[in-house]
C-alpha cells in the first residue's frame, strides 16, 4: 500500500470511528509515539487509545504529505473535533511514518500542539 492510499484509510476510519479499521492499518509489533515522549507499548495499549475516537464528534482531518525516502514519510496535519463535553478541539502537528511492504505501519511518531 502506498503512503497516499494508507493516510486516505487512516482519515477515512477515523472520521467513520472504525477502530477495528484503523487498527488494521498498524502492525502488531508497531513502534508508536503518542506524543514525543509517550511511547505505546503495545498493541493492546495502542487499541485501547483509539478507542478515545468514540468521544469525537465533526472529526476534520487535513493532511499534507511531504517528499518520502522509500517507505519513510513526513506528514503535517491539521486535526478539529467536538469532544464528549461538546467543546471544540483544534490540533496541529506531524506525523513520521514508517510502512512495511505489505503497507502496514511499523513506525508512527507523533508530535503536536493544541491551537
Amino acid at each position: 500500500m502506498e503512503i497516499d492510499t494508507w493516510l486516505k484509510k487512516f482519515k477515512e476510519h477515523w472520521q467513520n470511528h472504525n477502530i477495528t479499521e484503523i487498527l488494521n492499518l498498524f502492525d502488531k509489533n508497531v513502534i508508536y509515539y503518542e506524543t514525543p515522549f509517550t511511547k505505546l507499548n503495545n498493541f493492546n495499549t495502542l487499541a485501547k487509545e483509539w478507542e478515545e475516537i468514540k468521544n469525537q464528534k465533526n472529526i476534520i482531518l487535513n493532511y499534507k504529505l511531504f517528499p518520502s525516502s522509500e517507505n519513510k514519510h513526513s506528514v503535517i496535519w491539521e486535526l478539529q473535533y467536538t469532544d464528549k463535553e461538546n467543546i471544540k478541539k483544534k490540533f496541529l502537528g506531524t506525523y513520521l511514518i514508517t510502512l512495511n511492504k505489505e503497507g502496514k505501519c511499523i513506525y508512527f511518531y507523533q508530535c503536536c500542539e493544541s491551537l
